[in-house]
């Protein structure tokens, strides 16, 4: 075969091997951006761009979050953890008791707190 048949034929899987890479390039790049799209779709209707409004505390007692409350007494935060647990556990309980109450079915005896 004479030399100009190869050159032909290299310059031939040269420029398909560049159409391939350069169709598959595109291709990725509007997946990427239908990703993108759904990702900001997804995050307006989970609200996830908008930031919580500061509050104050509701126990002025309890020391404000962040780095002052890494320095302050260990027993004061045992202290304000275990009533936010029982708080929490207290919240549960009626959520459950209501809950029964609206389906009809029985209450635990452990749910009622009587004496």
């Amino acid at each position: 075969m004479p030399w100009w048949f190869w050159t032909l034929l290299w310059l031939f899987l040269l420029a398909a091997t560049a159409l391939f890479l350069v169709l598959c390039g595109i291709r990725l790049f509007r997946g990427f951006m239908r990703l993108l799209d759904e990702a900001g779709e997804a995050a307006d209707r989970l609200h996830l761009g908008e930031a919580a409004p500061l509050t104050a505390p509701e126990d002025p007692d309890r020391p404000e979050p962040g780095l002052a409350a890494v320095f302050g007494d260990p027993r004061e935060a045992r202290r304000f953890r275990d009533a936010g647990k029982a708080e929490r556990r207290e919240a549960r309980r009626r959520r459950r008791i209501e809950a029964k109450v609206r389906r009809g079915q029985p209450q635990r005896v452990r749910d009622l707190d009587l004496p």
